[in-house]
């Protein structure tokens, strides 16, 4: 966790904080990790003994109260960050199916969770997206149907950072759209030490950004704060993609489309 995310969950002073922080560091509780203002990795020691040894090490007598006080917003944190990634495909999902098919336009939706494939290749690193949307779009002035295939990578709460834009934007060369869909648990997305340079990258890529502070709440808890601009993917590589990645079942209603 962000430094500047677990003092805000301790409610501590910065005085209190840092003191703490470099006590249990030199006892080898804890480790320093990298991220915008540094953060807090927990050390797992591998026996009682080295429990104790940690404990001894801390120079003040308080090592009770702190770590009663730790394993209390251990346990709030748990409670607020309960939702994994995994937990949000299904209802995404539904969400989609149910009201993305009616925003963008598309006389057909297909949605499919595409993550849990097991070793199946679907092309190398980052080459297959959490869910992957297919449907067609038709315009009133132009004569033929468009085709649009749309990715998204999921991020939990815990894991917001550009990373889930790198993802999505590996997807988009056999895609017609990218996206990748935050988890906020709630939060407001700005407090998210990343959320500007998230939006700065995907914009400037291409790659479509949502904020959902409710994963099953479209109306309130979906925000498109980035839109995805359309992708002009080789035609062979997004049906390569779609053949490797959807379910036989899907491929038959596409297939019946034409």
């Amino acid at each position: 966790m962000s430094n500047a995310a677990l003092l805000q969950l301790l409610d501590w002073s910065e005085e209190k904080y840092w003191t703490i922080h470099q006590e249990l560091h030199d006892a080898g509780l804890i480790a320093k990790g990298r991220g915008k203002g540094g953060t807090v990795i927990l050390v797992v020691p591998e026996s009682s003994e080295d429990v104790a040894q940690s404990a001894a090490a801390l120079s003040k007598p308080n090592v009770e109260a702190v770590a009663e006080e730790l394993a209390k917003a251990t346990d709030e944190a748990a409670e607020r960050i309960e939702i994994r990634e995994m937990d949000l495909y299904a209802p995404a999902v539904t969400v989609l199916k149910k009201h993305w098919t009616q925003e963008k336009q598309l006389l057909h939706g297909i949605f499919e969770i595409t993550a849990q494939m097991g070793r199946k290749d679907t092309g190398g690193s980052w080459s297959r997206p959490d869910i992957v949307g297919v449907g067609f779009r038709k315009f009133e002035y132009l004569p033929d149907r468009l085709l649009e295939v749309y990715t998204f990578e999921l991020k939990a709460e815990y894991d917001i950072s550009i990373k889930g834009v790198l993802e999505a934007l590996a997807h988009r060369e056999r895609a017609t759209r990218s996206y990748t869909v935050y988890h906020t648990g709630g939060r407001a997305w700005d407090d998210f030490p990343e959320a500007q340079r998230i939006e700065q990258l995907a914009a400037r890529h291409g790659v479509g950004v949502i904020v959902a502070a409710d994963i099953e709440d479209y109306g309130d808890g979906w925000e498109e704060r980035v839109t995805a601009s359309r992708s002009g993917s080789d035609p062979e590589e997004i049906d390569r993609f779609l053949k490797l990645t959807l379910s036989e079942e899907a491929k038959s209603h596409i297939r019946k489309w034409y």
